[in-house]
C-alpha cells in the first residue's frame, strides 16, 4: 500500500488531535490553603513550600485531575465554604477547625500527616505545659488573629496577658528578646524555622503540647468524585517514596 503525503498529514493530524485531547482530560482542580507560613509556603511568589510539592505529588498520580496549589486566607475560604462556592479542595486541615469532628458535613481524607502545637519558652525561663492555667502569670504571645483553644478564654477573664505579633518567626524573636515568656507554634514550623536559624538550643519545647492532630484534605460533598480520585493516594501516601523524601526535606527535626 503506497503511502500518500495527504495519509501521512491525515495520521500526524489524527495524533496530533489524540494528543491534545489526552492533554485537555485533566480536570484543573484548585487546592486552597491558608497556612502563610514555613514550611507550607515557604516562597508565596514563587510557589515553593510543602503545600506546593504535595499538589506536584497528586499530578504525578492522577490520571483524572490536575491540582494547582492556591493561597487564600482563612477568612476567605470560610465565606467560600458558606456560600458553596468552594470550587477546590482544602489541604492541611483538621475536622475540628471546621466543626465536624464526626466527619459527617465534608468528606476527609486519610491523614497526609500528623502535627503538633508545641508550647514553646526559654532554655534559660521553662515553661512546662499541662493545661491551660499553667500558662497564668506568664505573658503569651500570639499571631493576630490566630485562636488557641484554652488560652484565648483564660485572655478574656484577664487571666493571661497576650500579645500579638505577625508571624511565628517574630514570636521567637519576642521570646529571645524577652518580651514574652511562651508561645504556641506547631512542631512543623517551630523545627523548620529553628533548624535554617541554628538557634533552637535557646529554646526549651514543653514535654506536653498543647495540641496533637492530623492534617488531611477537606473536600465538599458536591465534588466526591474529585475525594473518590485523590483518597486512595493520600491513604497509601506513606508508602510513596517521593512523599517521604518531600517530608524530610521539610519536616525532618
Amino acid at each position: 500500500m503506497m503511502v500518500t503525503k495527504e495519509l501521512i498529514l491525515v495520521i500526524f493530524f489524527y495524533f496530533c488531535c489524540s494528543f491534545s485531547s489526552q492533554t485537555v482530560e485533566k480536570i484543573a482542580v484548585n487546592v486552597y490553603v491558608y497556612h502563610l507560613k514555613p514550611p507550607f509556603i515557604t516562597d508565596l511568589k514563587n510557589e515553593k513550600g510543602l503545600y506546593y510539592d504535595f499538589s506536584t505529588l497528586l499530578n504525578s498520580e492522577s490520571h483524572k485531575y490536575s491540582f494547582k496549589t492556591v493561597f487564600i486566607p482563612r477568612k476567605r475560604i470560610d465565606h467560600m465554604i458558606k456560600q458553596k462556592k468552594l470550587n477546590g479542595v482544602l489541604l492541611g486541615v483538621n475536622p475540628i477547625w471546621f466543626k465536624d469532628k464526626a466527619e459527617t458535613k465534608y468528606l476527609w481524607t486519610s491523614t497526609v500527616f500528623i502535627d503538633q502545637d508545641e508550647v514553646i519558652s526559654l532554655k534559660d525561663k521553662p515553661i512546662e505545659y499541662s493545661e491551660p492555667s499553667s500558662l497564668e502569670k506568664h505573658v503569651f504571645g500570639g499571631v493576630r488573629g490566630f485562636y488557641y483553644y484554652g488560652i484565648n478564654e483564660l485572655v478574656t477573664k484577664k487571666r493571661i496577658n497576650r500579645i500579638d505579633t505577625i508571624s511565628e518567626q517574630a514570636l521567637l524573636n519576642m521570646l529571645i528578646s524577652k518580651r514574652i515568656d511562651s508561645t504556641i507554634i506547631s512542631q512543623s514550623t517551630f523545627g523548620y524555622i529553628t533548624r535554617r536559624s541554628k538557634n533552637r538550643d535557646l529554646f526549651h519545647v514543653s514535654l506536653i503540647p498543647h495540641d496533637r492532630y492530623a492534617r488531611k484534605v477537606m473536600v465538599l460533598p458536591k465534588d466526591q468524585a474529585i475525594f473518590e480520585d485523590i483518597e486512595p493516594i493520600i491513604k497509601n501516601i506513606n508508602n510513596n517514596k517521593v512523599w517521604s523524601e518531600i517530608l524530610l526535606t521539610y519536616l525532618d527535626n
